[in-house]
């Protein structure tokens, strides 16, 4: 259900909610390439603007995220990818996955938690993740 921020003569504005989430991070995070920053993408009626993507050209971990912005409320949402174990750089994520077993952080949490520390710095309060379960409990 979405939350309601403000309410104009037969318009309803609405902030990012858990359907856009599982959107962005389950279907929109594996089509966007890394030229499409700053395009427009539609979710649930709703626009967002990809402001900031980080992927292989920038760290070697197998790290994938981009940042998008909900046009209607300004909100910034933290995407990232899941294991990819045919891209790139599956090999990475699948090392990453067994490491998260026992206690050592992993370079690609690492990386990610950088990513997420410098656009929080960005854009302060205005920003929330949609990450994969596992990385939120090593985020945490």
């Amino acid at each position: 259900m979405p939350i309601i921020l403000k309410q104009k003569a037969n318009e309803i504005v609405s902030s990012t909610n858990h359907k856009d989430l599982v959107e962005l991070a389950g279907l929109k995070a594996y089509k966007v390439k890394e030229s499409h920053r700053y395009h427009f993408i539609k979710v649930n009626n709703k626009q967002y603007q990809i402001v900031n993507i980080i992927g292989p050209k920038e760290n070697k971990t197998g790290l994938n995220a981009m940042t998008v912005q909900n046009v209607d409320t300004g909100e910034y949402t933290v995407v990232f990818q899941g294991t990819q174990i045919k891209g790139k750089y599956g090999m990475r994520d699948m090392i990453t996955d067994i490491q998260l077993l026992n206690s050592a952080e992993p370079e690609q949490l690492k990386a990610a938690r950088t990513y997420f520390d410098r656009l929080n710095e960005k854009y302060g309060e205005n920003l929330c993740a949609a990450i994969p379960c596992a990385a939120r409990l090593q985020m945490q």
